[in-house]
């Protein structure tokens, strides 16, 4: 992978390009084609948003709506800003980056993958834009997604696994006949997606004065928490806080489960349970009037916990609405609990 050259890049805000490979490396960054003895500038991977909002192709709606939000979310002395991730169109989550990049990184008219949701959302409208038909197998807990991909006209496999992982062996048949897999647990552009969207991040705090000591990520691929923290890290000293489920929350998985580029940012690893991570929705919802999901509300709840003095960024994947199915067959312990007497 092209780690020296990217830190080298982070580190000084740009890089002259002096080979082949270093011309691979930054043309996957720059979303362009780079030419060796080119210079490449922190401004070739910051968005340019359009301040009229029309656009002519719905992929113009996902890269022309970037930077999505950030909010504020706590003073100071634990001064926090939250990424709002699910303002992306067509999953309603970071998945829509992640999609459109591996997209694009892949040939192949029909594509195969494995997904606990929000991965197959953003392939299935992606691919629908892009004239790539998609295949996706989902575990038997994603079931609730099934509907949606139904609208896409996604042909989709519900499989007896725990893990998403675990279902990327029944892919060998689909691979034989000529599929392509865009693989968001390897391919390194899933990573390098998401150091645009640090750059993203760094562009909008620097607006304000503001620069990270903390950046809080679930992981799932560990793609988007990896590259924030390894850009962050680079370039201003932050840690990278990355939440992990201790028993089961959608999208995310346990380090132990193996992730290609969590070692990068040299992680403190937090555990967050199911029922945390919903209590930390209530409290963001009733505070902030804004339903995020299970996956946001254990990055919530981990900065809750925080003691630090310092400037936080959490990352909101997703949110709430998806969810609704799933969340009327979890067990009572997780559901809301009433508060106030119901309106008729």
């Amino acid at each position: 992978m092209c780690i020296d050259y990217y830190r080298e890049f982070v580190r000084s805000g740009r890089y002259r390009v002096r080979s082949e490979t270093e011309s691979s490396c930054f043309s996957a960054l720059a979303d362009r084609e780079v030419k060796s003895g080119e210079e490449v500038s922190t401004s070739d991977i910051i968005p340019r948003p359009s301040l009229r909002r029309v656009y002519t192709s719905p992929a113009e709606l996902l890269t022309g709506e970037w930077p999505t939000p950030m909010l504020k979310i706590s003073e100071g002395p634990r001064e926090a800003y939250a990424k709002l991730d699910f303002f992306n169109p067509f999953s309603n989550s970071i998945k829509d980056r992640t999609a459109y990049y591996l997209l694009k990184s892949v040939g192949g008219s029909k594509v195969v993958e494995v997904s606990s949701g929000n991965f197959a959302l953003a392939l299935g409208a992606l691919g629908n834009i892009m004239g790539r038909g998609i295949k996706v197998y989902l575990p038997a807990s994603s079931d609730y997604i099934a509907p949606f991909l139904e609208y896409l006209g996604v042909e989709y496999h519900i499989v007896d696994v725990t893990s998403t992982i675990e279902a990327l062996e029944l892919l060998e048949k689909d691979l034989r006949e000529g599929m392509v897999h865009p693989n968001q647990f390897e391919n390194d552009m899933n990573f390098i997606a998401h150091l645009r969207t640090a750059a993203e991040i760094d562009w909008q705090l620097s607006e304000i004065g503001r620069r990270p000591g903390y950046i809080i990520a679930a992981v799932g691929t560990s793609g988007h928490a990896s590259a924030l923290g390894f850009y962050f890290g680079t370039k201003y000293g932050a840690r990278l806080i990355a939440v992990q489920p201790r028993d089961w929350i959608p999208g995310m998985r346990r380090v132990e489960t193996g992730m290609k580029w969590i070692g990068m940012a040299g992680p403190e690893i937090v555990e967050v349970s199911l029922e945390e991570a919903l209590d930390g929705v209530r409290s963001f919802a009733r505070r902030f009037g804004l339903l995020i999901g299970p996956s946001a509300g254990a990055v919530y709840a981990a900065f809750l916990r925080r003691a630090e003095s310092g400037v936080y960024v959490l990352i909101f994947p997703d949110g709430l609405f998806k969810y609704a199915l799933l969340l009327k067959r979890m067990p009572h312990a997780a559901r809301p609990r009433a508060s106030g007497q119901q309106q008729g």
